[in-house]
């Protein structure tokens, strides 16, 4: 098992890290909802600022840097919400040339640790089909397919 430990990212790392996410966001809405790159950059700063109205301090989200002993190898967005003892992956991406190291596990597994503590029972998720090694990874872990959105295009 790799030695991994999540640390909260600081401001400036969020600000780095949510340009990236939003961006990324926006390139799947033109790919999966057919927008512009425009309209598709303007809904995803949208929905994310709607999202986070108070940045890196908005109530039960927390942002993680997936670290090793030397180095980043990706970073976690976690929704948590003790109340309702659920909590959701936003975001979880183990970089590429630390992929299929056993990073995207022991990512999972220090996260479970760290809801457990809270009391935490759930946790959810969203991975789309063509992902397929996070998808296994997932399915590997424990998480089970609840429901399933199927697209034809015409």
């Amino acid at each position: 098992m790799k030695e991994l430990n999540l640390v909260l990212m600081t401001e400036e790392e969020f600000h780095i890290f949510i340009e990236r996410e939003v961006f990324r966001y926006a390139e799947s809405l033109r790919k999966y909802k057919r927008l512009q790159r425009e309209e598709a950059l303007k809904k995803a700063h949208l929905e994310t600022q709607r999202l986070l109205p108070h940045g890196i301090n908005t109530l039960f989200h927390t942002f993680y840097r997936c670290r090793n002993r030397t180095e980043d190898v990706g970073t976690l967005w976690i929704y948590a919400d003790k109340k309702k003892k659920q909590a959701f992956i936003y975001h979880m991406t183990i970089f590429k040339c630390y992929q299929g190291k056993g990073y995207g596990k022991a990512t999972l597994k220090e996260i479970e640790k760290i809801l457990r503590k809270q009391k935490i029972d759930t946790i959810s998720l969203n991975v789309f089909y063509e992902n397929q090694r996070a998808y296994h990874l997932y399915k590997e872990m424990g998480f089970e397919t609840v429901s399933m959105t199927m697209k034809k295009q015409l």
